[in-house]
């Protein structure tokens, strides 16, 4: 008995994927990559402008310690009380001679000109920024004891600022005032 052999032919399996399936795999990688890029690079600018606005407001910081060390130390061993106790006019008030000690100007404004604004420059976080510091020390209602200050830093290329501070800062030595 002879045993014919014969193949049989088992059926077709899928064995991988097809054109469009892979087409489809590539596209959904690439929208999602392009997805991601775009939120890394958001948050990139978002990171510098925190680090820009940070250093902004260390700044002012900065200069508010001076100033109020400045204030702390003005005047601060006269005996019994200062002149400018009983000013009358904003050029004679403690406010004045406060901004003049800052400055590091020995005389008195003329009184038409109750502020000043002083501007320094400095690169932060890579870009050229304005800190502008006005001062203002014509306010009656404290006997000229008070100075206003308002800070402003802004980028070089625009004129819109990314941090802002007004305060105020009235000298010790105004204190001992009867």
């Amino acid at each position: 008995m002879a045993r014919s052999m014969h193949l049989q032919k088992l059926p077709l399996q899928d064995k991988g994927f097809t054109l469009f399936e892979v087409l489809i795999s590539i596209l959904i990688v690439s929208v999602f990559l392009a997805v991601a890029m775009q939120a890394l690079l958001f948050a990139i600018i978002f990171k510098v402008r925190a680090e820009q606005r940070h250093e902004a407001i260390t700044w002012i910081q900065k200069d508010l310690e001076f100033v109020k060390n400045q204030a702390k130390e003005y005047e601060i061993n006269t005996f019994p009380y200062s002149n400018r106790c009983n000013a009358t006019t904003s050029a004679d008030g403690f406010a004045a001679g406060l901004l003049h000690s800052i400055l590091g100007t020995p005389t008195s404004p003329p009184p038409s000109a109750p502020s000043t604004t002083t501007s320094v420059s400095k690169t932060l976080a890579g870009k050229s920024f304005t800190l502008t510091r006005t001062a203002i020390y014509d306010n009656p209602t404290y006997a000229y004891k008070l100075l206003q200050l308002t800070y402003n830093v802004t980028p070089a290329d625009s004129s819109s600022p990314i941090a802002t501070l007004s305060t105020e800062v009235i000298p010790d030595a105004s204190l001992k005032c009867p």
